[in-house]
């Protein structure tokens, strides 16, 4: 809940912007750029909110700071691994109106060629039990052959001209790239701004061509551009409008060719939309069926795992045992394309509604309840909101003098009144079910003896 800035009495103790609970949840990206022979230039990208940390009145402003540790290990390799802290300060002049500012920032490393794990971890200098961490794998690519090939694709928020400033951590190659680690679009950034770096460019005239492609193989928009003029190195950089996409998973696919339209290199980059409000496209010729085969027919058997670990929770107990019995990734296809289409409310219309609000679901709890341990759609936050859309009424609750942080969930339409109660246990918002008068879940009347801080 958003609670009204209050300063009288407050001068002289850390202040939580908005009245929010700690919250410093972190988003990363990285990408790898040519250096020299022997080294790539990479750079990570990160942000948290604004609201996650404490601040102090200094004068006339508020001033709090983000301390950022980065541990890298290149895999395979016993050598000590890479370390790398440093101090995010931030000064504002009021803490009201902060809910929708992120701290972003761009660090840069160069690294050999390989696998390495990004281990980054977030804390409030005023609070250090406030934290995220984040761990990812990343491969470092080797730009030291005369191929020509694209840099990794750099997923921004604004891209502008500027004068050379060496401030500016954002400033590279005449221009502002003002990352986006989250990688999620939508209503509040529908335009996809991307920077990219093209080397060895060999033909005196070629095609730069920028797509999205859905996860079920549909190009929904296409650009291409004509270069010319053969060279070591250049910038690509371009806006894509995503307003009219709904929710999904799309891919960003840069090629490049020559003017007969012959491709000969490409680099694709991942991103996020939520756009609740825009429905599925149904011009599509294929029915919805066809088109979650097409999507399950380009997975792995470890992505078809993920796949039905997140459709679990409405599994039955035969589906759980046959996929159980399943081995190799044509048949776990043929089950999954099966387990959607048999939840089909209506076969004759070209969309499947069950399976789209499914899928947003999962988005939603993603960008929500993600912790340091574990994704959103695993947690039971997450679980919930998955199985019965979101809540009529949240109340939350930060911590106490005797209890935990914890939200209350109301659920009005289900068996005439529901609660679901949430505590975070370990302080990082792990929030954990304790409590629920929904029939068939957790059931302790007594959940607040057990949530509270001693």
């Amino acid at each position: 809940m958003v609670h009204r800035f209050i300063l009288a009495c407050l001068l002289f103790l850390p202040i939580i912007a908005n009245g929010q609970e700690p919250d410093l949840r972190m988003s990363i990206d990285l990408a790898s750029f040519r250096y020299d022979k022997d080294n790539s230039f990479v750079e990570l990208y990160y942000s948290l909110p604004r609201t996650g940390l404490a601040y102090e009145q200094q004068a006339d402003r508020f001033t709090a700071a983000a301390v950022i540790h980065t541990i890298i290990r290149r895999e395979d390799d016993e050598q000590d691994p890479i370390l790398k802290t440093w101090r995010v300060p931030v000064s504002v002049k009021d803490t009201v109106g902060l809910t929708n500012k992120t701290l972003i920032g761009r660090v840069h490393f160069l690294l050999e060629p390989g696998r390495y794990k990004f281990a980054v971890i977030s804390r409030d200098e005023a609070r250090p039990a406030v934290s995220d961490s984040v761990e990812v794998m990343f491969e470092v690519r080797d730009f030291s052959t005369r191929s020509t090939v694209f840099s990794d694709i750099e997923l921004a928020s604004s891209i502008k001209r500027t004068d050379e400033d060496a401030s500016n951590i954002f400033y590279k190659n005449t221009l502002e790239v003002v990352p986006n680690p989250t990688l999620l679009y939508g209503k509040q950034l529908p335009n996809l701004l991307y920077y990219s770096e093209l080397y060895h460019a060999k033909d005196e005239m070629f095609v730069v061509k920028s797509e999205i492609v859905s996860s079920y193989g549909k190009t929904m928009v296409s650009k291409g551009h004509e270069r010319r003029g053969k060279m070591d190195s250049r910038v690509e950089v371009g806006s894509l409008n995503l307003g009219p996409l709904p929710t999904g998973v799309y891919t960003l696919i840069l090629t490049y060719g020559d003017t007969t339209g012959t491709f000969s290199a490409t680099q694709s980059k991942a991103f996020y939309v939520f756009n609740p409000d825009i429905p599925m496209d149904t011009t599509v010729a294929a029915s919805i069926a066809d088109l979650i085969a097409a999507e399950f027919s380009s997975m792995g058997e470890a992505e078809l795992d993920d796949q039905f670990a997140m459709a679990k929770y409405i599994a039955t107990s035969d589906e759980k045992n046959i996929w159980d019995s399943l081995e190799g990734s044509e048949p776990k296809r043929k089950f999954m394309t099966k387990f959607w289409r048999d939840r089909d409310p209506d076969v004759n219309t070209p969309r499947n509604e069950f399976y789209e609000e499914y899928q947003q679901r999962i988005a939603v709890t993603n960008e929500q309840f993600r912790s340091s341990f574990r994704e959103g759609w695993r947690s039971d936050r997450g679980r919930v909101y998955i199985l019965y859309g979101p809540p009529d009424y949240v109340d939350r609750r930060s911590s106490e003098s005797d209890m935990k942080p914890h939200e209350i969930w109301r659920y009005d339409y289900i068996e005439s009144g529901v609660e679901f109660i949430f505590v975070d246990r370990g302080g990082f918002n792990s929030y954990e079910l304790v409590h629920s008068t929904k029939r068939n879940e957790v059931y302790n009347p007594d959940w607040e003896r057990t949530a509270g801080t001693y």
